[in-house]
């Protein structure tokens, strides 16, 4: 009875780890508010960059991704999301991304490139990037969104964006607290 407990317990906690931690703390709203940087631009505009969120994937592929947005001088913001993936073995390729209602049309390769190699294999990194428009991280304020990038090797990575991250981003751009 005692191992069956114990392996109970233990593959709870392993299938618990397999995923991406959907709960997060509601202060953390404040803290990517308090995160994001404004800068002036050159349109007399303001850009802004969201502070980087990192996690890993049950593929072992070190996902980082933040928001960033460039308002011009009368008022009109355009948003992006940028992800930076980092893994061993093989170069994966990634060659498109979809949300939950189809695929993403703006999808687009920022770099690529091939690292350090040792005993676990050559380290890849790829910097995507998928613009987003003003309506839609407004309408996935309350739930977040999951963006699923695939790749050419077959390999899919799903990067999850949280709902206080949305918040707390917006919250700095607009100057409104939601």
């Amino acid at each position: 009875m005692y191992r069956f407990a114990l392996l109970l317990a233990v593959s709870l906690g392993l299938v618990a780890c397999a995923n991406n931690d959907k709960k997060i703390s509601s202060w953390e709203v404040n803290d990517v508010y308090q995160s994001t940087i404004a800068t002036p631009n050159s349109s007399g505009g303001k850009s802004y960059i969201g502070p980087s969120i990192n996690t890993t994937d049950e593929s072992n592929t070190y996902e980082m991704f933040n928001l960033r947005s460039e308002q011009s001088a009368n008022g009109a913001k355009t948003y992006e999301l940028q992800i930076h993936l980092t893994y061993y073995t093989q170069m994966r390729n990634y060659d498109s991304a979809s949300l939950l209602n189809g695929p993403v049309t703006s999808f687009k390769v920022i770099s690529r490139e091939a690292g350090l190699c040792e005993s676990r294999g050559c380290m890849f990194k790829e910097l995507l990037s998928v613009k987003l428009s003003d309506e839609f991280l407004k309408q996935n304020m309350k739930e977040g969104f999951q963006l699923t990038v695939s790749s050419k090797a077959g390999v899919s990575t799903v990067v999850y964006i949280p709902p206080q991250y949305i918040k707390g981003y917006l919250k700095a751009v607009d100057g409104t607290a939601y």
